[in-house]
């Protein structure tokens, strides 16, 4: 593999994936509503109750920071509720009916972006691309998770 080609690919797939954050971040705006807030949604959507927010900032590759600001949002714009915990430690955040109609029509929205993104592939040229990216992550997870850079020390976990 060569050096320029090794490059245009790293190029591409950072490029590629500012331009998809561009494209949700502007179709979740049309909607009033920003990705991280969404992807909370979501969360909550599939899981039901949450109990710690430390779980759903690692869940989500963001900062706990960074959860702490949308759940105020989203809890003031009444997409969610905080309940006091069963043991009286924790709040537990619920999806509430506002924010589960949301859910439901940003699915709907998202769906039919990520099918016009991938207009004209085969299933194997899907199948090909999914693979790849499996490597993709499977690599950065073991630089991540440990493993030795140019016969170095070993890597701390990146937060």
């Amino acid at each position: 593999m060569t050096v320029s080609r090794l490059e245009l690919a790293v190029d591409m797939m950072i490029r590629t994936d500012r331009m998809h954050r561009t494209l949700i971040d502007s179709r979740a705006g049309a909607l009033g509503i920003h990705r991280t807030h969404h992807r909370i949604l979501m969360y909550l959507s599939r899981h039901g109750t949450l109990t710690s927010q430390k779980e759903l900032a690692d869940h989500l590759d963001v900062t706990p920071a960074a959860v702490t600001g949308a759940l105020k949002k989203l809890i003031s714009d009444g997409y969610i509720e905080r309940t006091l915990g069963r043991d009286n430690r924790y709040n537990e955040l619920k999806i509430t009916e506002r924010g589960a109609a949301l859910v439901n029509r940003t699915h709907e929205l998202f769906s039919a972006t990520d099918r016009s993104l991938f207009d004209g592939f085969s299933d194997a040229e899907l199948e090909t691309y999914t693979a790849c990216l499996q490597k993709l992550q499977h690599n950065i997870k073991s630089q991540l998770h440990g493993a030795t850079v140019d016969g170095g020390e070993k890597n701390e976990k990146m937060d």
